[in-house]
């Protein structure tokens, strides 16, 4: 029986809004945004530029077509279903499209049906934000019950998972993997170059121990090549086919692991985060989230510029006030069409200083858990620019009073759940907002906006 028969009615019922009200356009006549709400959205075509929020309910995947068909998956989600894991402190939502299919899988049909022909079947970049289970897979000794099979050292199923001897589970990242070779991973490096609080935990390792050991399959198998994020850099993550075409795209890399771009050509602040010596030999003291450490971004297509930041956080700055990594990252972005909600938009992050300079026109959230988006962090997005266009992957029913409850409506989010899709035009002067329906792979189209117009 499929686990979703087996687990009818568990875990939090989504949130359901008013029918979307998005703006209606004459007939495009171009191919790409010649779009129909019911229908099945367009592929990507030469030119454009398409940012895909992938919804499983487990995490976050982020996948990036770039003007030229050059492709980048930031973060594969790996969370276990809410149907079948007891959170504690909060609550998940309803695995998309059910629990019977793992996140990983939902990432590689999407890729597989959205990807570019001249992708080849593979992936140019993946982007680890941070060392996550909910962006790189999980780890726990009941994975069997979640669906997560156990692979050996070269990929053949097992009957039981042997870290020691390479072995790795099909989950998140090498799940992804496994189905859509990887080019290039690019990450923070070692853990224990700035190791973060679950660096020391066993469950911890155990998860970075799967992320090494599929790195080590792929390399072996399929060619992949490991390499560290060069923080301030705009010419490590470039397009791979028709770069002098479109020389107006560049992606330039703001924080990685605790270090942070000045601002004037490649310099780095590397002494914003206490060392890693003093990280491990504090580590219970301080508490050092890895959310912090993540990995951030600035994306430019034209006129239109787009911030990813991983999970970062400012939570616990006031004992430690380099906890606030969010605050040196607001002095050396700008003014952006659209973010990433940093850390799904939960409490203690998108802070004020930051988004007071990013001035989002849209935000959006990779939701998983019942208390995300945070009320409070919603005020600030809206503060920081009072029209704003909210969009959630998902949105747990008991979440809902809550938002109501602090003043913020969610009937004025224009989605609160689905993919959500960002299709730039050509010379990214404008672009499109759709929403596709999650509750199948047929990936047709429940709302649409646009087009906007990016400025300078």
């Amino acid at each position: 029986m499929a686990l979703a028969a087996l687990f009818t009615g568990c875990g939090e019922k989504p949130y359901t809004p008013p029918t979307p009200g998005g703006k209606t356009e004459p007939e495009a006549k171009d191919p790409a945004i010649d779009v129909t709400v019911g229908k099945v959205l367009p592929n990507w075509q030469e030119g454009y530029l398409d940012i895909h929020s992938i919804n499983g309910g487990r995490g976050e995947a982020f996948y990036y077509i770039f003007p030229d068909g050059t492709t980048m998956l930031c973060d594969a989600a790996g969370a276990p279903p809410a149907e079948l894991h007891n959170y504690g402190d909060s609550q998940g939502v309803p695995s998309k499209p059910s629990a019977s299919v793992n996140s990983g899988s939902v990432i590689v049909q999407y890729i597989k049906h959205f990807a570019p022909s001249v992708a080849n079947g593979r992936l140019d970049y993946f982007m680890t934000s941070h060392y996550h289970g909910d962006h790189i897979g999980s780890w726990r000794e009941s994975y069997a019950a979640f669906g997560w099979t156990p692979m050996d050292k070269d990929g053949k199923p097992v009957a039981a998972v042997n870290l020691n001897a390479g072995g790795f589970l099909l989950n998140g990242l090498a799940e992804v993997g496994l189905s859509i070779p990887i080019d290039k991973v690019l990450d923070r490096g070692d853990w224990a170059s700035r190791p973060s609080a679950d660096y020391f935990d066993d469950g911890g390792k155990k998860r970075y121990q799967l992320y090494i050991n599929y790195l080590d399959y792929a390399s072996r198998n399929q060619g992949t090549v490991r390499e560290t994020l060069k923080i301030g850099h705009d010419d490590q993550i470039v397009l791979k086919h028709e770069p002098s075409k479109y020389s107006s795209f560049s992606l330039r890399t703001i924080a990685s692991g605790g270090d942070i771009w000045t601002g004037s050509g490649t310099s780095v602040n590397t002494s914003y985060v206490p060392s890693a010596e003093e990280c491990a030999k504090n580590h219970a003291t301080w508490s050092i989230s890895e959310n912090i450490l993540s990995n951030v971004f600035m994306l430019k297509y034209g006129n239109f510029d787009f911030f990813s930041g991983g999970d970062i956080q400012y939570s616990g700055k006031s004992s430690y006030s380099w906890k606030d990594i969010e605050k040196p990252i607001s002095l050396v972005v700008k003014k952006v069409e659209g973010m990433k909600a940093s850390h799904h938009s939960t409490a203690n992050t998108n802070s004020a200083e930051l988004l007071g300079v990013l001035k989002p026109d849209f935000y959006i959230a990779g939701v998983w858990r019942d208390v995300q988006p945070n009320p409070a962090t919603l005020k600030r997005v809206q503060k920081a620019n009072a029209s704003v266009r909210i969009f959630t992957t998902n949105l747990a029913q008991s979440n809902v009073a809550t938002l109501k409850g602090e003043g913020v409506d969610p009937d004025k989010f224009l989605a609160t759940g689905g993919h959500v899709v960002v299709r730039v035009l050509p010379e990214g002067k404008k672009y499109y907002i759709y929403v596709l329906d999650d509750s199948n792979m047929e990936y047709k189209v429940k709302a649409k906006y646009g087009p906007f117009t990016a400025y300078l």
